[in-house]
């Protein structure tokens, strides 16, 4: 019987994500012009194994709307994929999507639930009529 070697986080798209993700925040916060983006946080970035793909997962505060993010986000890449090359992380660039974070959102609808769940049910309204 073989073993098969699982990769674990540990490896190297773990660990080039991590640093992408660190300076992906620091352009956003320090060089972009933009204010909306200003407002997002970097929550994770996944890296293809090849490293020719990163998925850049991000939250936005809450009274900033997501499509102005995103939109935002879209016009901005060409100037932060110029400020990453500038930095010589990557032999070739890889291709980033922006992608909002759903952890964030199925963490708050999850309190919501047991909130109401701590709540207990709901006492049914008699009419006498």
């Amino acid at each position: 019987m073989r073993h098969v070697k699982h990769r674990t986080p540990t490896g190297r798209p773990h660990r080039v994500a991590e640093l992408l993700r660190e300076r992906l925040a620091l352009i956003l916060l320090h060089k972009c012009a933009d204010p909306r983006l200003k407002e997002v946080t970097l929550t994770e970035v996944e890296m293809s194994p090849d490293l020719k793909q990163a998925k850049v997962f991000y939250v936005a505060r809450e009274n900033v709307d997501r499509d102005q993010v995103q939109t935002a986000l879209g016009k901005a890449l060409g100037f932060i994929k110029a400020e990453v090359a500038r930095e010589n992380l990557f032999r070739l660039m890889p291709e980033f999507f922006f992608l909002p974070d759903p952890g964030l959102d199925r963490a708050a609808r999850l309190e919501e639930l047991l909130q109401a769940a701590k709540a207990g049910p709901k006492p049914e309204e008699h009419s006498d009529t």
